[in-house]
């Protein structure tokens, strides 16, 4: 029946598969143009598929989302990296929707490079609900302001009154604390000598229990109080340390078993032991109930007066041992049933007395014998044959474990003449060994006879020679066709396997979760995405199902709405968060389509689409919305003060200091709002810049004198720097270095001078702006220049959006430049920032073995057979791209599985770089053979840094160790 079945071929299938996925579907070959869309892109635009090919689809972007997509779609192909992106796409209907458009790059069987494939997902009422609430927000904000200057007058007058009880009361409080702490020292004492003495004690306790090799726990009085629980009790109870002090009849109430609380009762009752052998006890392991069975014993411990105190519980779990005896009862019962059952005749002989264990009613007529054989002895019943050739055959079987067949022949211990076929096939126990033997009998006699029979008429059919000759022909004639039609079968099937392996791979080349399930919603397959993010394979997921990984707390509203979804046949649309192998949850959009053939549902198709940044965005959106408002609402509170005192004086000099001190809070304002609008412009791809050439020195220069213009407390000191002119956009680099500086005044109010330097190392424009206030700690200074990150110290908090930095770190890599910082808590911050002045590579090949520009020298070592990489200067995004892949291919040429990696003299940050470092470069050298990475640190705490992101985010198995000396990192690696 299968055979005739038609084979859909693998391009079909994925149609099928892509036509009925919730997502939108695009496939894109070398050239960068999309060849395929599947059905759910082409019913949201409603354009035919001729209308979108090639970049047809690109007339449905909105085109102010047009240059960013098509600038990100370009980068990420040239580089064969993945991307994500948000644009609005023009629905059917003529609206604008945002949707989240995730894309990959395929790789063919053989690796080579074949395009890119890509799903998109409808967010926009996502997005719609963000803004909506933080509309609300907003109103709430300015409500939140009027009510809170209404209050503030009322509790500035009750905090007067407050101020003179705190005074008492604290001059009541010095007097009792005095005496306190004398007391305390007294009793300090006394417990650090018995605390200690309690925990030499406990220790050795703890230790005896917790190394035993087996389940131990103490139940202390008729109430079974648990006192004490080792580690291999803990697990087979599925339970934490949290539950000592507890009774076990509290703790162990799911315990489907009374015969266990039976036994510790007549244990307390009798005072004698009491043990149990394969006591079956159900237990809840994680909300999951799992059958279990144990061998335990109860031992009294009993007091002087011999009663019982507390029952010692020594536990084994051998459910495996009782689950092995089961699986082989099961199959012994299902051979018992199969020989019953069997048209044929069948029987057992167990041991090597080959005693009848069973023997089906087709063998009792061959033996023509009745069921009373069954449990003798088969020497017993057939005594006649002991001694002949079957005696040592069924011996052998025994010995050597292999079966034995013979055809036709003679029965020996029947009465009459008859035939049979006989296998004997040797049955194994769980060890491996020959413990009975399937003995199947065919009786041939009419077979036989028959055949005897031709051979007698050979005579009267030699007439028949001349006819039978012909129809040999055209026998042989047929069997060559069909010779042909099984080949021609052998290669479709294959051709089958080959298909469902390309199906296989297309749908682990998207790069969402993808899953299937059968039309009564059980769960059957799911993609390799699947099992990366979960860390199990296809079938482990499939048999537990998504519960045990979805949260605990979007369990229930996901099985209401695929309940709704399989009775309804309707799309599942759902969001949750999904636990990964690291035991982080992330969020999921889910959307699922039911299949529908001949008007019913054979399966469901689904996607699982990460949206985790859209959700960590909103929170940041919601954090930063707070700060707004409240950064916002400051200087606005200032001048409406400013504003009501200036109505009230008539004072020319008190009125002109109101109007300055407003004029300041109207700065504060403009300036928070000009952060707000660089941001955007940042996140839309529309920073304009204006690029000149421009005498770099007289830029510093002037934005240092505008600012210590309102700097009074401090003396910004700028050291004679050289004369050099630069070509980059003056005013974008001025905002850097007027936010370097209004950090270093701000974040230094006991400070009182700010050291600003500037020269030229290495064709590189260096900057530096030292200030002596708080400092940065160590843990901070990494998320230093992401968006909204703020420095707040213990004992004073700063003003700020917390947009600066980032801002500054944008600008700056628009000019291919980079920035680091060194810092020490409570001392001080310098803030670096580099210009290259000469962006170009030239490649110095020197010898065969040996590759040199400014940037890097790599040389293969022949001796130690390993390849050293030494970094110089300041590093890019474009030059660590290009040293590292010189290094790839002295890789593949001489075969070296050990890279030295020396960033010692290594200046600044790479930050741009590290990522690709981590998920591309490393994958590619590990396929080249590279199995060891020696890293030598750079001075520069942000190289470091760098370096780590590395080796955090890297894929693949490259065992990779970090040094501070290079004779240590080339010991490590011999």
């Amino acid at each position: 029946m299968q055979q005739n079945r038609p084979t859909i071929q693998v391009e079909e299938q994925f149609k099928i598969m892509a036509d009925s996925a919730p997502v939108l579907i695009w496939i894109s070959g070398l050239d960068k143009l999309c060849y395929f869309f599947n059905a759910g892109w082409l019913r949201f635009t409603g354009r035919a598929m001729d209308q979108e090919l090639g970049n047809g689809w690109a007339e449905g972007v909105h085109p102010d989302d047009f240059d960013r997509c098509l600038k990100t779609y370009v980068t990420a192909f040239d580089g064969r990296a993945d991307f994500t992106m948000e644009y609005r796409l023009k629905r059917h209907d003529g609206e604008y929707r945002w949707v989240t458009d995730n894309g990959v790059p395929r790789y063919l069987a053989d690796g080579s490079f074949a395009g890119y494939i890509g799903t998109c997902v409808d967010v926009h009422n996502l997005l719609e609900d963000q803004r909506a609430k933080t509309e609300l927000l907003n109103k709430k904000a300015l409500q939140s302001e009027q009510e809170l200057n209404e209050e503030l007058a009322s509790i500035n007058e009750e905090l007067a009154s407050s101020n003179e009880e705190l005074l008492v009361s604290n001059e009541q409080l010095s007097i009792a604390t005095e005496k306190l702490s004398v007391l305390n020292l007294g009793l300090e004492e006394i417990v650090d000598t018995r605390t200690h003495e309690l925990s030499i004690s406990e220790h050795r306790y703890r230790n005896l229990v917790n190394s035993a090799p087996v389940a131990i726990a103490t139940l202390t009085g008729r109430e079974l109080t648990i006192t004490s629980a080792n580690e291999m009790m803990l697990q087979v109870w599925g339970k934490s340390s949290s539950i000592l002090g507890e009774t076990a009849l509290n703790v162990l109430s799911d315990i489907r078993n009374e015969q266990f609380f039976q036994m510790l009762d007549e244990v307390f009752a009798t005072g004698k032991s009491a043990h149990g052998n394969e006591v079956q006890a159900i237990l809840q392991h994680e909300d999951e109930l799992q059958e279990s069975y144990f061998d335990f014993i109860y031992t009294p411990l009993k007091a002087q007066d011999g009663t019982t105190e507390s029952i010692i519980l020594v536990a084994t779990d051998v459910t495996e041992r009782v689950h092995s005896r089961n699986k082989v009862e099961y199959a012994r019962n299902r051979v018992r049933s199969m020989v019953t059952t069997a048209p044929i005749g069948m029987t057992i002989l167990q041991g090597q007395d080959l005693v009848i264990e069973i023997a089906n009613y087709q063998m009792l007529q061959v033996w023509h014998r009745k069921d009373d054989v069954i449990g003798s002895k088969l020497w017993d019943v057939f005594p006649e044959i002991e001694k002949t050739e079957f005696k040592g055959i069924l011996e052998d079987i025994f010995i050597e474990g292999k079966p034995f067949k013979v055809s036709e022949a003679l029965s020996p211990h029947l009465e009459t003449e008859s035939y049979i076929d006989i296998s004997y096939d040797p049955l194994f126990d769980h060890h491996g060994k020959v413990e009975s033997i399937l003995v199947t009998v065919v009786d041939i006699t009419e077979l036989v006879k028959g055949k005897k029979l031709v051979e007698q008429s050979q005579y009267d059919l030699q007439a028949s020679n001349e006819e039978l000759r012909t129809a040999n022909e055209a026998l042989t004639l047929t069997n060559e066709n069909l010779e042909k039609v099984s080949a021609a079968l052998v290669q479709s099937m294959a051709d089958v396997r080959a298909n469902e392996d390309r199906f296989r791979f297309m749908l682990n080349a998207i790069p969402q979760q993808v899953w299937t399930a059968d039309q009564n919603g059980a769960l059957n397959y799911v993609n390799d995405v699947v099992c990366k993010d979960f860390g199990f394979n296809s079938d482990q997921i499939s048999g537990r199902g998504w519960q045990e990984f979805i949260h605990p707390e979007d369990l229930d509203n996901c099985l209401d709405k695929w309940r709704i979804a399989l009775n309804s046949g309707q799309e599942y649309v759902v969001e949750f968060r999904l636990k990964f192998a690291d035991g982080t949850y992330y969020w999921h959009l889910a959307r699922a389509l039911p299949f529908i053939e001949k008007e019913g549902v054979k399966l469901w198709i689904g996607t699982n689409t990460n949206i985790q940044a859209q959700k960590h965005n909103e929170e940041l959106k919601d954090e930063f919305l707070s700060i707004a408002s409240h950064e916002l609402k400051t200087p606005l509170t200032s001048i409406k003060a400013f504003n009501q005192l200036m109505a009230r004086t008539n004072k020319t000099e008190g009125f002109n200091l109101f109007i300055k001190k407003s004029s300041d809070q109207i700065y504060r304002l403009e300036k928070l709002i000009m952060d707000l609008l660089d941001v955007t412009k940042i996140n839309a791809g529309k920073m304009s810049y204006n690029m000149e050439t421009f005498n770099f020195r007289e830029m510093l220069v002037a934005t240092i004198e505008s600012i210590q213009h309102t700097a009074l407390n401090h003396e910004i000191i700028f050291a004679t720097g050289e004369e050099m002119v630069y070509y980059g956009d003056r005013f974008r680099l001025e905002q850097v270095v007027h936010n370097f500086l209004s950090n270093a005044v701000k974040y230094s109010p006991n400070g009182k001078k700010v050291l600003v330097d500037c020269k030229i190392f290495q064709e590189n424009i260096i900057v530096s702006i030292q200030d002596f206030g708080i400092g940065i700690a160590q843990e901070n200074l990494s998320k230093l220049f992401d968006r909204y990150f703020r420095v707040d110290n213990t004992a004073t908090r700063f003003d700020g959006l917390g947009l600066g930095l980032f801002i500054s770190s944008e600008i700056l890599k628009r000019h291919q430049g980079n920035f680091w910082i060194e810092s020490n808590e409570n001392e001080g911050s310098t803030f670096y920032f580099g210009l290259p002045l000469d962006q170009s590579i030239a490649t110095i090949i020197s010898e065969k073995n040996h590759f040199q520009d400014k940037h890097i020298i790599i040389k293969y070592d022949d001796d130690l057979k390993l390849i050293h990489m030494d970094w110089k200067g300041f590093q890019n995004l474009k030059t660590v791209q290009n040293g590292c892949l010189l290094a790839l291919e002295m890789l593949k040429k001489y075969g070296a599985k050990k890279i030295l990696n020396d960033n010692t003299h290594v200046l600044g940050t790479w930050s741009e770089a590290s990522e690709w470092v981590g998920t591309e470069l490393f994958p590619q050298m590990e396929q080249c053979g590279l199995t060891h990475f020696a890293w030598i640190y750079s001075q520069s705490g942000f190289s470091q840094l760098s370096a780590r992101k590395s080796v955090d985010v890297m894929i693949g198995n490259v065992t990779v160790q970090f040094f501070t000396e290079i004779e240590e990192a080339k010991k490590w690696l011999i």
